[in-house]
């Protein structure tokens, strides 16, 4: 019997803060839950094999995770992390309404705008099953299959009647959670078998065009720059992805509505750990004044 082929997908998880995509990833990949609530700031990246029968053969997907920052007003980064995505799982939390609502109003508009208006393969998740009841599950799949409909009719042509574009999910009990993944793979099997670079580069410049033309006139878009930009000065996603939630956790503010002090200091112990790391002083120095001077403004 022959090697089977292997297909590597980029998926990216979007929802706001709190709604699970964490979680939702650690089951999948470990099959494991944690109660304790961390913050997503930057992004992290997974990997797991999914095996699919496509087009009458065997095939691994190796699915490469995004678990990016859910706060709204971090679009430079958020846009960042879409960039190139194979496919996107669109996660609300079943007992926030208001989650469902961030849908449409933020997390849908970014990614037409980071694909050029050429959606990925989409799965609608809600997560938190076990904590609603029957009669709210009925009103919440009937929700998503208007979501379906709305976004996803194109894809369901191509993809046949095996198409699923919507899931209710627990990462707590682990339920259907492999099914959503699996179904979202096969998905961006149909829909796009290969990776298409002029998708990919679609995805980078209009990302590029979101960080250039932001005017950074927030305290959360200044965050949203510093979290986009220090890769750059540490040469490590995995490592300034580290230093942000350090950081973060030891200056215990909200990066939901930051106050200027607060960016300040977190400038400070940011730029800290970028100098143990080997950032010279001269970058150190040249990124304290980029990222500091928007805040004059601010008091």
């Amino acid at each position: 019997m022959g090697s089977k082929e292997v297909i590597i997908k980029k998926i990216v998880l979007l929802g706001d803060s709190g709604v699970g995509k964490t979680s939702l990833i650690r089951r999948f990949v470990k099959n494991q839950f944690d109660d304790n609530y961390i913050s997503t700031i930057g992004a992290r990246v997974t990997k797991k094999v999914v095996n699919a029968a496509f087009d009458n053969k065997e095939v691994e997907v190796k699915l490469m995770i995004w678990d990016i920052i859910g706060s709204k007003g971090y679009q430079s980064t958020q846009a960042k992390h879409i960039a190139g995505s194979d496919g996107a799982i669109l996660m609300v939390d079943l007992t926030n309404s208001g989650s469902l609502d961030s849908l449409e109003k933020y997390w849908i508009p970014l990614l037409k705008e980071v694909t050029g208006g050429i959606l990925p393969s989409m799965l609608f998740t809600g997560n938190k099953k076990d904590l609603i009841s029957p009669e709210e599950e009925k009103v919440m799949i009937q929700l998503f299959k208007e979501l379906e409909e709305k976004y996803c009719d194109d894809l369901k042509s191509r993809v046949g009647g095996g198409y699923g574009g919507s899931i209710l999910t627990s990462a707590k009990t682990g339920e259907h959670v492999n099914d959503g993944f699996e179904f979202l793979a096969l998905s961006m099997l149909a829909a796009n078998p290969y990776l298409d670079p002029l998708h990919r580069q679609i995805g980078v410049a209009k990302a590029k065009s979101i960080y250039e033309s932001d005017e950074r006139a927030t305290t959360r878009s200044v965050m949203d720059l510093i979290v986009i930009e220090l890769p750059h000065l540490v040469k490590s996603t995995t490592k300034a992805t580290e230093i942000l939630e350090m950081c973060i956790a030891r200056l215990g503010f909200s990066k939901e509505l930051p106050k200027p002090k607060d960016v300040r200091n977190f400038v400070d112990c940011v730029l800290f750990h970028a100098s143990k790391e080997g950032a010279t002083q001269e970058n150190i120095e040249e990124f304290r004044k980029k990222w500091l001077e928007p805040l004059t403004k601010m008091g």
